[in-house]
């Protein structure tokens, strides 16, 4: 630290260099005590702070003061006195004296402290003055404006980048000027230490207009309200929020034309709401779709956005001599004509429209598959008013009408051949139902003509058995038994046969079944015929529950059983049991099994024995309609399940049924 001391007094000087030697050890001192040496130290300026007596020979503490400040206003100066008094004190002051002391030994104590806190306070002041203006600079870089104003709108500072930012050169020029006094807050429109921000768009002198964020605070400053604020241009922020909307805008027209394309609606309705969607994207006064019939060389306009009536009707039709030469749009290029008052209207689409005051005229193609097959046309008042965006977005909603309509064209060609195969099945249809019902008598014939002379048969048969067995001889009475036999034996053909049948054309309603009590009502049903065979049924309860038809499952398990305790070899006590598992087969599944000990059944005929009248063994040894287990497959797919078998010659066979299992 280097400190000048300036004072005529040498035992003065003496008693402050040592007070400040005892506080400071490394302390470099000048003394001044003449004018010559004022200004040879002025001149080198090598000291950091300044101590000066009030009345010198050569002059006075308030001109060594003002001298010091004007060369070099950063650097702090005390003024050591006896001489002085308060008015020269607080003209000291204003003249940026840093403090005052009073000459005595008394006050001689004080200097040095004097002296350190002062530095500190420059320090302090120099590091602020350095962050505010390094602050100031970068607000300038960023282009940020900064400003200070009473809330009565009165401005009292701006930076640079304020100005810059409005296009102004001085603060008197916005003072002058009431263009940007909505910037500034007034009393009451902000609440002390609340933030207000705005966006606001605002014109310049030249007319050019231009978007500020501004951002505000309401603040005290020895004790009277100021509201600081910082404004930023952010014109170009809310272009990139127009161009971002703006192709929005047309994302969401492209995503209307889609849905459009999903929901079967007709050309008309989509070129309808294509052009409602675009009208607003396009500065123009009229927008059309027409549709080319070149076959015909027809053109007929399928809908129409325009402003007083401008264009032609929807639903209107030209022929394509009077629309134009389409060469071009065949080409899949843009036709486009900047001002109609200098170019050649040959064609009176081209004319009709100049003269309703169309003087830009835009055809663009819409072309589906490689063929046109019709123009998306604009039309402005104002010649040479469009731009490529413009254009890029009218291809782009003829591109997607193109999708559209050609879409809405096989649908509608789809909805005629729909209709045409409706009509098919519905006579189909018809056929079927006079066959079943055809059916539904030949049904009845067998089940009523047939029966009933069958009954006779029987009945006759048994009559002569019991009245005339002693007038037949051993012979007659064998042929008549077998009569008898053949008449029970085509009874049960003919039940079984109209139970097969009864399942393919009638109605199964499903409902949960329990199989534990369906199994009891079996075997109850089957009792004479185990007891018969002396046949042992074990079931492994519980058994799961399913979901299923309770008839047809009840008959099907019958079938399984009778099969079970029939195909055994002679003099075998028939063998069954009964069990449930689970089966995944994406859904839960339930499979009942039946398993025997009977003869078994050969691997190649586990379909077969499906099948209505496959038997594998003669009636003699095997009585049966073989139908049963034909009944028992038709009814499990008619409920939605599968069936099958497993089985080995001489080692007995396994049924299984598989149906959904009944969740509770």
């Amino acid at each position: 630290m280097h400190i000048l001391i300036i004072d005529d007094n040498p035992n003065d000087r003496f008693m402050i260099i040592r007070e400040m030697r005892r506080e400071f050890p490394d302390v470099e001192v000048e003394e001044v005590g003449a004018p010559e040496e004022f200004e040879q130290a002025l001149a080198s300026g090598r000291f950091d702070l300044t101590i000066t007596d009030y009345q010198l020979r050569w002059a006075n503490g308030l001109e060594i003061l003002r001298t010091l400040k004007h060369r070099y206003p950063e650097r702090p100066v005390i003024m050591f006195t006896n001489t002085g008094s308060q008015e020269i004190a607080v003209e000291a002051m204003k003249s940026g004296l840093d403090d005052y002391i009073l000459k005595s030994a008394k006050h001689l104590v004080r200097l040095s402290a004097t002296v350190k806190s002062v530095l500190e306070r420059n320090e302090t002041r120099r590091r602020a003055s350095f962050f505010e203006n390094r602050l100031q600079f970068l607000l300038n870089q960023l282009n940020v404006g900064v400003f200070r104003a009473i809330p009565d709108g009165r401005l009292l500072e701006v930076n640079s980048a304020f100005l810059r930012c409005l296009g102004l050169n001085s603060l008197d020029e916005i003072r002058s000027n009431n263009r940007f006094d909505e910037i500034f807050s007034r009393a009451g429109d902000i609440m002390p230490e609340q933030r207000r921000e705005r966006e606001l768009k605002l014109r310049r002198a030249d007319g050019s207009s231009f978007w500020v964020a501004v951002n505000e605070t309401l603040n005290t400053t020895h004790g009277d309200p100021v509201i600081d604020g910082l404004v930023e241009d952010i014109t170009g922020r809310k272009r990139a929020e127009e161009t971002l909307k703006r192709y929005a805008t047309r994302l969401k027209t492209l995503q209307e034309l889609d849905r459009s394309i999903l929901r079967a609606i007709s050309p008309t309705e989509i070129a309808q709401a294509a052009l409602a969607y675009t009208y607003p994207l396009i500065p123009c006064e009229l927008l059309d779709v027409t549709l080319f019939d070149l076959e015909h060389q027809q053109a007929s306009v399928l809908a129409v956005e325009s402003s007083d009536r401008i264009g032609f009707n929807s639903g209107e039709s030209l022929s394509l001599q009077d629309f134009g030469d389409i060469s071009i749009l065949q080409q899949n290029q843009v036709m486009l004509i900047e001002n109609l008052a200098e170019h050649p209207k040959p064609y009176h689409v081209q004319q009709r429209l100049f003269d309703q005051g169309i003087r830009l005229l835009i055809n663009v193609p819409v072309i589906a598959q490689g063929q046109l097959i019709g123009s998306l046309n604009v039309g402005a008042i104002q010649p040479k008013s469009l731009t490529e965006e413009d254009v890029e977005i009218a291809r782009e909603v003829a591109n997607q009408l193109a999708i559209a309509i050609k879409q809405s064209r096989m649908r509608e060609e789809l909805q005629r051949y729909t209709e045409q195969l409706e009509q098919l099945v519905s006579n189909r249809t018809q056929q079927l139902e006079e066959a079943n019902s055809a059916l539904e008598a030949f049904t009845y014939s067998i089940s009523h003509d047939l029966q009933e002379p069958l009954r006779a048969m029987r009945g006759f048969a048994a009559i002569l058995l019991e009245e005339y067995e002693t007038a037949l001889n051993s012979v007659g009475q064998d042929l008549l038994n077998r009569i008898a036999s053949s008449v029970e034996r085509m009874d049960n053909l003919l039940v079984d046969l109209l139970d097969y049948s009864r399942l393919s054309r009638v109605d199964l309603p499903l409902q949960p079944i329990n199989l534990n009590s369906l199994l009891t009502q079996v075997l109850t049903q089957l009792e004479p015929s185990l007891q018969t065979q002396q046949a042992q049924v074990i079931v492994s309860e519980p058994l799961l529950e399913v979901v299923g038809n309770y008839r047809t499952v009840e008959q099907i398990v019958i079938n399984l059983l009778t099969n079970a305790i029939k195909f055994v070899v002679p003099g075998v006590q028939p063998q069954v049991r009964v069990w449930t598992e689970h089966r995944n087969r994406g859904d839960r599944w339930v499979r009942l099994w039946v398993e025997d000990n009977g003869i078994g059944i050969q691997p190649q005929y586990s379909e077969r024995i499906f099948g209505v009248f496959e038997r594998l063994h003669s009636i003699e040894a095997y009585p049966g309609t073989g139908i049963g287990l034909a009944i028992v497959r038709k009814g499990i797919e008619r409920m939605g399940g599968q069936a099958g078998m497993e089985s080995e010659i001489g080692h007995g066979s396994r049924f299984w049924i598989e149906l959904p299992e009944f969740v509770k």
